[in-house]
This record gives structure tokens, sequence and C-alpha cells, in this order.
């Protein structure tokens, strides 16, 4: 576990050095996370078109939280990246599992989704009226944590499968986020898709974590929000399993024919 933990701190503080190399604070606020607040906005403006308070809100509150999957999901990028500079043999080399050093390697990235995801969820209802349920508004930021980290496990898991097919990683990080913001209840409810779809849905991050955010809002008992959050959390842990099973076959597979040495 030493040793885990060791190769995750370095990795994050590679990740950091790249984060800070590529955008400063005003950089970060003015382009990245604008555009974050523009893109919330809009959806909430479809709400208002439709004359709906409820709408305005549900769809605020949901595509708020999406944020964090955008930014979670380019994980995917940078693992690609990581094959087509060169580097993936010597990250392989690490004295962890293999999983342990991608993570560290975009957390910059999760943890400004997250931040990004707090500031649209707080800033921006007052520009629409919509009063936020307090104190227990004040508990979102956490579950917003839990719906990020659920999101990046499952990027993860994407990287995983595409390190062999560089050409199609931007293909792929869209498809990753605009399937969690399409089918996992951030401008319909999940009850909204067929049974079989429904089931899916179940199994995807974001899915559990958002329905615990409204639940709380709704004012539901806590036992009805922790559940949810269980729930997103086994999800969690579930794509990050399958992370590193694929990792590990990858890398095993890269050692046996000499593609793992592949970067271009």
């Amino acid at each position: 576990m030493r040793a885990q933990l060791r190769v995750l701190k370095h990795a994050a503080l590679a990740s950091y050095a790249d984060f800070t190399a590529f955008y400063t604070w005003r950089t970060w606020t003015f382009t990245w996370l604008a555009r974050l607040l523009i893109q919330v906005c809009f959806y909430a403006l479809i709400g208002r078109l439709l004359g709906s308070a409820e709408q305005v809100e549900y769809l605020l509150v949901g595509n708020a939280v999406a944020v964090v999957s955008i930014d979670a999901t380019v994980v995917i990028l940078l693992a690609i990246g990581e094959r087509r500079a060169g580097t993936l043999a010597l990250m392989v080399a690490a004295p962890s599992t293999h999983v342990t050093v991608y993570l560290g390697r975009g957390l910059h990235h999760l943890v400004a989704g997250i931040a990004a995801a707090t500031i649209a969820f707080f800033v921006l209802p007052p520009l629409f009226d919509v009063s936020l349920a307090q104190p227990r508004a004040l508990l979102v930021p956490l579950m917003i944590v839990v719906v990020g980290l659920a999101c990046y496990c499952y990027g993860t898991f994407v990287a995983s499968l595409v390190l062999g097919f560089p050409g199609v990683r931007w293909v792929a990080l869209n498809v990753s986020y605009l399937t969690l913001m399409t089918f996992c209840g951030v401008s319909v409810p999940v009850s909204f898709w067929p049974g079989w779809l429904e089931a899916i849905c179940s199994v995807l991050p974001m899915t559990h974590g958002l329905a615990a955010i409204r639940a709380a809002l709704d004012g539901a008992a806590p036992g009805t929000v922790l559940t949810q959050l269980g729930l997103e959390l086994a999800v969690a842990l579930g794509w990050l399993v399958l992370a590193a099973l694929s990792f590990e076959r990858m890398v095993r597979r890269g050692r046996a024919n000499g593609s793992i040495e592949f970067g271009a």
C-alpha cells in the first residue's frame, strides 16, 4: 500500500505540473470555467423557454453537477498522450499496479472539475431565480466529489480500452461524457427511458450521485440520500476494478507483442 500511495503522489505532482504549465488561474477562469458556466446557462434557458420554474431548477442542477463529468473523463486524453509521447513503457514500470499511475496522472482535471461544478451550483441559481434549500445545499459539494470520483474511474476504464486506438481519443472522450449527460438524469429523469436502458443507467456513474443531490435538495430522509451515495460509491469501485483489469490486460499484451513501445 505504501508503494501505491507513493506512486500516486508522484503521479499527482506530475499532473499538477502539467496543469499549471497549461493554465493560470486567469486563463482557467475566463476560458474553461466560463465555457462550462455558459453551457449550464444554455440548458437552464431551455427550462425558462418552457415556462416552468421546476424545469429551470431541474436542468440547472443537473447540468451544473454534470460539469464534473467533462473534466473527469479528460483522463482518456492523458492516457493516450502517454502512448503518443512514448512514455507509456516507462510508466508501466512503476512499482505499483498500472492503474495507480493513470489515476494520479489526471487528478488535476478531476479537482478542476469538482471546483467548476461547485462554482456552477452556487453561482448560477440566483441568476435564474432558483432558491437552493439551505443548509442542505451546503452538503452538495461533498456529493459532487463522489460523483466526480465515479466519473473519473469510468473515464480511466475507457482510457484503457482506447490505448491501442489513439486516433479515436476525442471521439471516445466526447461519447463518454455525453452518454452520462444524456442518460443519467441530467436533463430528463432516468425513468423516462425504457426499462432495459434504465437498468444500464443504474451502473453508470452520476446516476445515483445526482439522484442523491436532488433528493437532498428536495428534503428527502437522510437514509435515502446516503443509500444513493452508497450506490454511487459502489459504481465507482466497479469501474475502478474494471479499469485495473483492463490496464493489466493491455500491459500484458503489449509486452508480449512489443506494442507497448508504440509512440506515434
